[in-house]
């Protein structure tokens, strides 16, 4: 039986966390995201993150068996003066390997982020989820978070 780990990632795990990072930008790609693809966007990705890692970035990696399955990205922000200058944690990224969603690998997940933003004593916790993610709203909801901002987007003709 293969057994599942869940753990804090350091920076030898950043490659097999870039190749789920992958599948999750095609699955978000697949609903419709607005943003034209980039060279090298793993490796963008990573760095946004790579040098706070530790300190205002986290990241949890779920393996079975010894393989990355699964991750969760989180960091912590400030949100700006006129919204009172408080720390707000925000779950940036979560990714559970198709066959293994449903198993509750992405809820001890999002466990994990919640009790660190909790000692970090952030104000709330934000997720981003994309209009037409309808199953990863309904998962997010689960967890206890409500809908709280709708943003909407309009692509200017030309200016991709």
């Amino acid at each position: 039986m293969n057994e599942l780990t869940l753990r804090e990632a350091g920076e030898a795990d950043l490659p097999a966390v870039a190749e789920l990072w992958h599948r999750l930008d095609a699955y978000h790609r697949g609903l419709g995201l607005a943003f034209p693809e980039s060279q090298g966007a793993a490796e963008k990705w990573l760095a946004s993150f790579k040098r706070t890692l530790g300190r205002f970035s986290f990241l949890w990696l779920a393996e079975v068996g010894g393989t990355a399955k699964a991750f969760l990205l989180a960091r912590v922000k400030q949100s700006p003066p006129f919204l009172g200058s408080v720390q707000v944690g925000e779950i940036s990224d979560l990714y559970v390997d198709e066959g293994l969603r449903g198993s509750g690998i992405g809820v001890r997940l999002v466990k994990i982020a919640l009790k660190k933003f909790s000692e970090l004593k952030v104000h709330s916790v934000e997720v981003q989820i994309l209009a037409r993610n309808d199953s990863g709203l309904d998962f997010w909801i689960k967890q206890g978070f409500e809908r709280d901002l709708t943003l909407v987007r309009m692509r200017l003709k030309g200016n991709s």
